[in-house]
């Protein structure tokens, strides 16, 4: 920017036409390029197209072949490992009692739903877990162990839980269902 003020050259009165716009002067018209290449006519004419003769047979047979069957996973009762599901169970017990204790508490001083209700949701949640650990731990590396304890840790944690339900809910609800009377 320059610190140079602006003056002007002509001033149009208000409602005057303005002049026409000053335009440089036309240019000549261009010279028209010279002929390509400079001693033929133009490009050489293509070859003519060969022709060539191509019978092709396919043959379609009147059956596939069928894939190999994939090999049959173990059925459920050879993964049980009842070992395995014995130590889990062995080692919820100390969490059995506390877990009754609550359930039973609910029971009697809320209601006989409430106290399913309180049993069910950890359950799902438990059973939910333990397969998703179960399954990380089936997947990892076999030198990993923190998968392992994970898979572990809710095995017995939803056995406990398991444990505590079956041994405090369903005698109540069948006495309930059967006499109507809360035991």
């Amino acid at each position: 920017m320059t610190d140079k003020p602006i003056t002007p050259t002509r001033i149009i009165p208000a409602g005057a036409p303005l002049p026409a716009p000053v335009s440089p002067p036309p240019k000549p018209p261009a010279a028209p390029p010279p002929a390509w290449p400079p001693l033929g006519s133009g490009p050489p004419e293509p070859p003519p197209p060969i022709v060539v003769h191509t019978h092709v047979t396919v043959d379609i047979p009147d059956h596939l072949p069928t894939p190999p069957e994939p090999e049959p996973r173990p059925r459920w009762w050879s993964r049980f490992r009842p070992g395995y599901n014995a130590v889990c169970l062995f080692l919820g017990m100390p969490l059995t009692g506390p877990w009754a204790w609550v359930l039973d508490n609910v029971r009697d001083e809320e209601s006989l739903a409430g106290a399913w209700v309180m049993a069910l949701v950890p359950l799902l949640v438990l059973a939910f877990a333990d397969n998703v650990y179960r399954i990380a731990a089936a997947g990892a590396h076999p030198d990993l162990w923190m998968p392992k304890i994970r898979a572990f840790v809710a095995r017995v944690l939803l056995l406990a839980a398991v444990t505590a339900t079956v041994l405090t809910l369903p005698i109540a609800s069948l006495v309930y269902a059967l006499t109507g009377v809360r035991p």
